[in-house]
């Protein structure tokens, strides 16, 4: 009987990955468990031709299947390429240090894979890929008796396989009910298909992957028990599979922790990916995050609207207001210590100002990636004709600028999208993003829509009551000669922004009174000439004096605000805890 070595491993896994990419379509057009996002193709693709491409090839079975496992973690996408690499990582782990293995020891180490999947599992669902993958084990060691070649030993147990993947509509309601098969298994139906290739001697062609996102409908009623798909890759030097599993379970499910020598990847579902990182940084450095809202990304293919609002994580405004009315978030980075996180996603304030007092150098944002802006975009526009983005201040932050790069391309194509500097940040930014919401669900058209705001943006103040200059002098945005004079003379300082959207000292006072006492007699200054249209209050962990504002202010104004809300991380990181802000449209 033949053997496998490193070679025959690497093939077996290129072959595969070949069959996947050519019915990447069908994969994403058939998922719908455990949301119908249609991403399952591209996920499965993106594991799997991480392999391909990073994995190094050495005539030794075992040493090809270190560095594949160690690729799979690295490049494990989505929930069907995460447990995919949790079968990679099962089979290294019952890997004996061979140049080559037999049938029989490859069978031995395709069932303690499994068993070592299911392990790993918080909750496991028959019906999936992973019935697929242990039937097919199963099959591998039914037919050992039977077979006389690597061929027909593959062929056969490839056959059980197919019967199991069948079954899978029966096994799971929603399948049964799309009449589909599980979409993670037929890729790795796809993927055995691909090995039978390569021992049958069959040439195949090298077949490149561009990512697309498919448009489709599917018959999904199913209630999502958690909002965010979180996914997590962290470099540890001492941690334990079950002591990981136990500390992200409170947190949400369909969890899985893979393993590997030096760096474990996490995918779980939760509706707080905050808590599920900062529960991460105990064991390790995080090398990358990802989060993707799946209620908001169902509610935007269901959308009967033709057009969308998009913002980024620096307009302050109520975030349930946000998914209601499927407005699109692009979120801020802010990197602490060479790791990157998530504004309003992966991070909060509590946390943040946590990190800061144990940290070296403070915190910094930057800009989206110029992949994040595309993906974002490309996926809106499978969706609405037009796309209204209205975006912190351009003199605050680079973002105005990389996502008006991008989308003019988008423009150049045809299509329909208006992006607006809007001057502001904060709260103000937050009514603005309000006002066209409203206008949106009032009839208005997208150029109506932009206009509006163009012209609105023009009336709006925002006041930002410091209660010290030590955050903005640490962020650099003011001098560290100013920022020392006024921490060492307990100055408080008011911030406003200019016209344009520059930052820009209004006042000082050395009184949290003070401050107040200045920032209403502007207020009813400014009313004498014109009426307030509409305001936010904002705070970072200060929600006593947000209350005291909220009282003096609608006494005031009249009103109530429009919203209250907690600043983001990105503004916090200049403004500093205690902050209260309001902000302000003015008729």
């Amino acid at each position: 009987m033949e053997h496998i070595n490193g070679k025959d491993l690497y093939q077996m896994f290129n072959y595969g990955t070949n069959f996947v990419i050519q019915e990447r379509k069908l994969l994403n057009d058939i998922n719908v468990f455990p949301v119908p996002d249609g991403d399952t193709g591209n996920n499965l693709v993106h594991t799997m031709q991480t392999i391909s491409r990073e994995s190094k090839i050495s005539e030794s079975f075992h040493e090809t299947l270190e560095s594949i496992s160690d690729s799979a973690l690295v490049g494990a996408r989505g929930n069907s390429g995460i447990i995919f690499a949790q079968f990679v990582n099962g089979m290294r782990l019952a890997s004996i240090n061979k140049a080559r293995v037999s049938i029989d020891e490859f069978t031995e180490m395709a069932l303690n894979s499994v068993k070592h999947i299911y392990s790993s599992l918080s909750n496991p669902v028959e019906g999936t890929m992973l019935s697929v993958i242990k039937d097919w084990a199963e099959g591998l060691k039914n037919i050992l008796s039977k077979v006389k070649s690597i061929q027909e030993y593959f062929k056969l147990a490839f056959k059980k396989a197919e019967l199991s993947l069948e079954k899978t509509k029966e096994q799971l309601e929603v399948l049964k009910k799309n009449n589909v098969v599980d979409s993670g298994a037929l890729g790795f139906v796809l993927f055995l298909k691909g090995i039978n290739s390569y021992f049958n001697d069959e040439e195949i062609e090298q077949i490149d992957f561009e990512e697309l996102d498919i448009d489709y409908t599917h018959d999904f009623d199913e209630l999502i028990t958690y909002r965010y798909c979180t996914e997590g890759l962290v470099e540890y030097k001492d941690a334990k599979e079950t002591e990981i599993m136990e500390s992200l379970k409170p947190f949400g499910d369909s969890l899985v922790v893979v393993m590997g020598n030096h760096m474990f990847r996490i995918h779980i579902h939760t509706d707080n990916p905050e808590l599920v990182f900062q529960a991460l940084t105990s064991y390790g450095k995080i090398i990358s995050q990802k989060v993707d809202d799946m209620i908001q990304d169902i509610a935007f293919k269901k959308s009967k609207k033709d057009t969308v609002i998009v913002t980024d994580s620096i307009a302050d405004i109520d975030q349930d207001f946000l998914l209601e009315n499927d407005v699109a978030n692009i979120p801020i980075n802010i990197t602490i210590d060479d790791v990157t996180y998530y504004d309003k996603l992966t991070i909060n304030n509590e946390i943040l100002f946590d990190m800061i007092e144990n940290s070296k150098e403070y915190p910094t944002t930057s800009t989206p990636t110029i992949k994040y802006i595309n993906d974002l975009f490309s996926k809106l526009l499978l969706n609405y004709k037009n796309v209204v983005v209205i975006l912190v201040a351009d003199k605050l932050s680079a973002t105005y600028k990389a996502v008006k790069i991008e989308t003019d391309k988008l423009i150049e194509k045809g299509k329909n999208i208006f992006v607006i500097d809007s001057y502001n940040n904060s709260g103000a930014q937050g009514l603005l993003v309000k006002k066209a919401v409203d206008m949106l669900n009032d009839g208005l058209s997208a150029e109506e829509i932009a206009e509006n705001i163009e012209e609105m943006k023009t009336k709006t103040e925002i006041l930002v009551c410091l209660e010290t200059f030590k955050y903005a002098t640490m962020s650099g945005r003011l001098p560290k000669v100013i920022g020392k004079i006024g921490m060492f003379f307990k100055i408080r300082p008011i911030m406003t922004l200019d016209s344009k959207g520059k930052g820009s000292a209004f006042g000082f006072a050395l009184s949290q009174k003070g401050i107040t006492k200045k920032i209403v007699k502007y207020v009813k200054k400014d009313m004498e000439k014109n009426e307030i249209d509409s305001y936010s209050l904002i705070h970072c962990l200060n929600p006593e004096l947000l209350e005291e504002y909220k009282e003096i202010f609608t006494e005031i104004i009249g009103k109530e605000p429009e919203y209250t809300s907690e600043v983001s991380s990105a503004t916090a990181i200049h403004s500093g805890k205690g902050t209260v802000a309001i902000g302000y449209i003015r008729k």
